[in-house]
């Protein structure tokens, strides 16, 4: 990116930014949408009354340390991430996500993709750091289409990868971004392409007292009305869409559609998540397993 499309770059968040309250506010008189943040789910209570089976984890505060301290030591990306304040809230996400995925990428001939990503994440480390497979492949829309080294462009409902050739996929604050139907389309399409015994991991799984999504309507001025069940309008948050799942509509979008394709879920509830740090907004996750053969 050279200096000029930097600086372009910057005066267009800029005035995005300067744009998203008053617009915020001008949206939730015309009824586009309610002003402020929706009501994110804490508590698994809402999944137990609607019979949603879930688990319950709890961090190791001293041994989540431990691994990243140990991880920064050799990675001066790591450990400029671990010094930001108040709190790396990756911290959480990436270490759960690596306790799950740890046996699968500790084979050589292992596939791993992370969805929505890019080149520079930071879980690309911890995965160079920890991981025998050298078979890494980052995807996103942004990438040309098709397979191109290690960058796999395209929507993540429409891989090109063929049956059966995935070990590990993983989610870091993507999900939430799939607009429209992509969400139930990825999960029908991580079936297709995960190897008996393979596993997807959605952290965090956004879950709402109710179905909602959340708008920066800055950016996310076209998003189609009447395909959102409430727009929350949440000025200066940045993104365009961000959707929020209600029990009745993570069964519907998430969970039916994995089961109907053969997948096994785990909806992860991490019960201390708040004594890593107050900021945390790691409630919940989902793991989605292909049942191994025999």
């Amino acid at each position: 990116m050279n200096l000029l499309t930097r600086v372009k770059k910057s005066l267009r968040h800029r005035a995005a930014h300067q744009a998203s309250q008053p617009l915020s506010k001008l949206l939730s008189l015309t009824g586009f949408g309610r002003y402020g943040p929706g009501p994110q789910l804490k508590s698994p209570e809402p999944l137990r009354q609607a019979g949603i089976p879930y688990e319950t984890f709890r961090f190791d505060v001293a041994g989540l340390d431990r691994f990243w301290n140990e991880l920064q030591a050799g990675s001066p990306v790591l450990r400029h991430y671990c010094s930001l304040q108040p709190y790396w809230e990756k911290r959480s996400q990436y270490h759960y996500s690596w306790t799950q995925l740890a046996p699968l990428l500790s084979r050589e001939e292992a596939v791993y993709v992370d969805i929505a990503s890019t080149l520079n994440s930071p879980y690309l480390e911890v995965i160079r750091a920890l991981a025998k497979t050298r078979n890494v492949f980052v995807q996103d829309l942004v990438f040309p289409p098709g397979i191109n080294g290690h960058e796999i462009g395209g929507s993540a409902a429409e891989l090109p990868l063929g049956n059966a050739s995935v070990d590990a996929m993983t989610l870091h604050c993507s999900f939430e971004h799939f607009e429209g139907t992509a969400d139930t389309g990825f999960i029908r399409e991580a079936a297709r392409v995960l190897r008996p015994g393979g596993r997807v991991c959605i952290v965090p799984l956004y879950l709402g007292e109710y179905a909602f999504t959340m708008c920066d309507p800055a950016w996310g001025y076209d998003i189609r009305r009447e395909a959102e069940p409430v727009i929350h309008l949440f000025p200066g948050w940045g993104e365009r869409h961000g959707r929020f799942y209600g029990v009745d509509t993570l069964k519907e979008r998430v969970l039916d559609p994995a089961h109907a394709a053969g997948l096994t879920s785990r909806v992860i509830h991490f019960e201390n998540i708040l004594e890593l740090h107050p900021t945390c907004y790691t409630h919940f996750g989902l793991v989605l397993e292909k049942p191994a053969v025999g």
